[in-house]
């Protein structure tokens, strides 16, 4: 339930603060997120990829609707990929990747100041 919190967390602040910022604000938003909630790293990494990729690959997607494919199209061609559409999804691969990595490092940081519990023998 955690996991659906922090992916929906994560997008929707990147959804409503990347346009108004720089590209790599959704890595802090990601990396804070998963800073403030204790998580496991696989755990950590999912919301991120899930939470950045989503949110560009749907923003892609709606940038190659509303210009009618055109521009994708020509990068596509320079790319010598046969379908515009794989540019889609390479960008939302790549936010998630940034994104997966960038909560993963706010997770790992936060074990950092995190007191390990001795253990005794008999406890």
């Amino acid at each position: 339930m955690k996991l659906i919190i922090r992916i929906i967390v994560i997008g929707a602040l990147t959804y409503f603060v990347s346009p108004l910022s720089v590209w790599w604000s959704a890595m802090v938003i990601a990396f804070v997120v998963c800073y403030v909630s204790p998580s496991s790293g696989l755990n950590a990494f999912v919301a991120g990829f899930l939470g950045i990729g989503l949110v560009w690959m749907g923003h892609a997607w709606n940038l190659d609707v509303l210009n009618e494919s055109s521009f994708s199209n020509i990068v596509a061609d320079i790319m010598q990929v046969n379908e515009s559409v794989l540019l889609v999804f390479a960008t939302g691969l790549i936010g998630g990747l940034a994104g997966g990595f960038a909560s993963l490092t706010g997770t790992t940081f936060r074990q950092l100041f995190v007191k390990n519990k001795k253990r005794s023998l008999y406890s």
